[in-house]
């Protein structure tokens, strides 16, 4: 399971800006982890306001791309003007009962 991140902006957030930041932090961690890696390991939703972006991260290559975004977001509209934060995952549920008569 990932890391899901929360990143909102200031009410007056450009939605191309952030959309071109993500798009750029996904090509930088593409340059070093590769494209397919990069894919597995990050998905993204920016919000229809651009407002708020969240990043669903798992691995290096996901935590990069990640760190990417932030230090972008920080050039753009400074160190305050944004918020992170690591959302609550859900417990994982029981395994289906089902699941373990595969192959039996």
């Amino acid at each position: 399971m990932g890391t899901v991140l929360r990143f909102t902006f200031p009410e007056d957030a450009d939605v191309r800006a952030v959309e071109s930041d993500m798009a750029m932090a996904i090509f930088a961690a593409e340059c070093v982890y590769g494209r397919p890696r990069v894919r597995m390991e990050t998905s993204y939703l920016v919000d229809e306001s651009g407002r708020a972006c969240v990043l669903d991260i798992c691995g290096e290559a996901g935590e990069a791309a990640a760190r990417v975004f932030a230090g972008l977001a920080a050039a753009r509209l400074g160190e305050d003007s944004y918020t992170v934060r690591r959302m609550p995952q859900p417990a994982q549920s029981q395994a289906d009962p089902r699941l373990a008569q595969v192959g039996t």
